[in-house]
């Protein structure tokens, strides 16, 4: 075993050191086998052997998940990465196996969206554990839930404690899959505290996807969808809705010049409406600060999820006086120790 582990490291290094350039992703492939082999045994290889033999459906799932992150790595994902990608989708393939079907089948389509699409793992399951629920569905393109969102959902919950205990009107804007939305309705509704929160969206397939998932957790009395943007909403407001105890958004804040440089998973197949802000990033950020004041009862809060950038430039122009009917409360930072959420308020009325 030793002996055929040191052979194929010095065949990667033989193939490294060729004179042909072009050949040099193979040669980087040879090397990262060599070391998988050397770090791991033959285990791979054994799994990798039954499976061409008799298929993945002869595998058990640890030997499923241990080829499909084999599979993952050699074509280039992270590690960290590739692990929580193959143990979702080996679940998956198995958990949606219909009668009569392979389940191996379902993994193997499963392995190459994400290998030669560079698919989002959300839309290959169709589903994502989002806070308190199990279970979002996620369609192509609305945007993706993610866990620093999940932060941005906790701040407002536990914001939102120390308001008045009577229910509660809340604005989403940019509602996605729904996940804020439905995130916050469910730990409302458990606190058996009287929730309607108004979801607006741009993208209709948004819209509609919202209106699945509400119905899906049984939240559909508590959520409405609106089909439009910012400005339209804003002009049909009066006429059909009152103010809002709060307003909250995770909204394209992405700078337009950075798009390019985004990772392929989230650029080739997320919608560019939920991720461009504009030449700064703060296009949708304005409009929601500039409306708000109208829209929310006195001392009502914003919450927002916002780039790195964001706040400095925010809590700048409140402390000019350029948003006189609003007050920059807080700024807080992400997991990852990055500044990511804002919070605003309302200033009474004199």
């Amino acid at each position: 075993g030793h002996m055929a582990a040191v052979a194929w490291a010095v065949l990667a290094s033989i193939a490294w050191r060729g004179v042909s350039p072009g050949s040099r992703t193979v040669n980087r492939c040879l090397i990262r086998q060599a070391r998988l082999r050397n770090r791991r045994g033959f285990a791979c290889d054994l799994v990798l052997t039954r499976s061409r033999k008799s298929g993945w459906h002869e595998l058990t799932d640890d030997e499923a998940r241990r080829l499909a992150l084999q599979r993952l790595v050699d074509a280039g994902e992270e590690q960290a990465e590739a692990n929580i990608i193959s143990r979702e989708i080996v679940t998956f393939a198995r958990k949606n196996c219909r009668p009569g079907e392979n389940w191996g089948d379902r993994l193997e389509r499963a392995l190459k969206e994400r290998i030669q699409h560079q698919t989002p793992l959300q839309y290959i399951i169709g589903e994502w554990d989002f806070h308190n629920l199990k279970g979002i569905r996620v369609r192509k393109p609305s945007l993706c839930p993610r866990p620093e969102t999940e932060e941005l959902v906790s701040l407002v919950l536990d914001s939102v404690s120390q308001f008045p205990k009577r229910p509660l009107s809340v604005l989403e804007i940019g509602s996605g899959t729904g996940a804020i939305a439905l995130a916050l309705a469910d730990s409302w509704r458990k606190q058996a505290r009287g929730v309607h929160i108004t979801a607006i969206d741009v993208a209709k397939t948004a819209c509609e996807l919202t209106l699945e998932n509400a119905e899906m957790f049984g939240l559909s009395e508590h959520i409405e969808v609106i089909h439009a943007s910012l400005d339209e909403f804003v002009a049909l407001r009066n006429k059909t809705h009152g103010t809002f105890d709060l307003i909250v958004s995770n909204p394209p804040y992405i700078p337009s010049r950075l798009l390019k440089s985004l990772d392929p998973v989230v650029r080739e197949h997320e919608d560019p409406r939920a991720l461009d802000g504009g030449s700064d990033g703060l296009d949708l950020i304005r409009q929601i600060v500039t409306y708000a004041p109208d829209m929310l009862k006195p001392t009502g809060e914003v919450w927002m999820e916002v780039d790195s950038s964001h706040p400095v430039i925010l809590s700048e122009s409140f402390a000019q006086g350029k948003l006189a009917r609003m007050e920059f409360v807080s700024y807080h930072k992400d997991f990852n120790g990055h500044d990511r959420f804002v919070r605003l308020r309302r200033r009474e009325s004199p």
